[in-house]
């Protein structure tokens, strides 16, 4: 089960993904479009980092990459992206 909350306190509770920050809906729908129940980490990561980037190149007021964490039973992977510079 995952959880996120916005500014004002409002939860959500889900099964699948939660997203948050600048370029929500551009994040939501990448993930609807993308993301397949019980991925493998590496598909996982592939899948974050795709829809991070192309929701992102979407909208100028959204930073130049991110940091993805994986989290599994053996730990937490993070990997930085770099995106888009101009």
């Amino acid at each position: 089960v995952l959880g996120g909350m916005d500014l004002i306190g409002a939860t959500v509770i889900t099964d699948d993904f939660v997203v948050s920050g600048n370029c929500t809906e551009n994040l939501h729908g990448m993930c609807e479009t993308l993301y397949k129940p019980d991925m493998e980490p590496d598909a996982l990561f592939e899948t974050i980092s795709q829809a991070l980037l192309a929701s992102v190149d979407r909208d100028a007021l959204t930073g130049w990459g991110g940091v993805v964490h994986i989290i599994t039973t053996e730990g937490v992977t993070t990997k930085e992206l770099k995106g888009r510079m101009d």
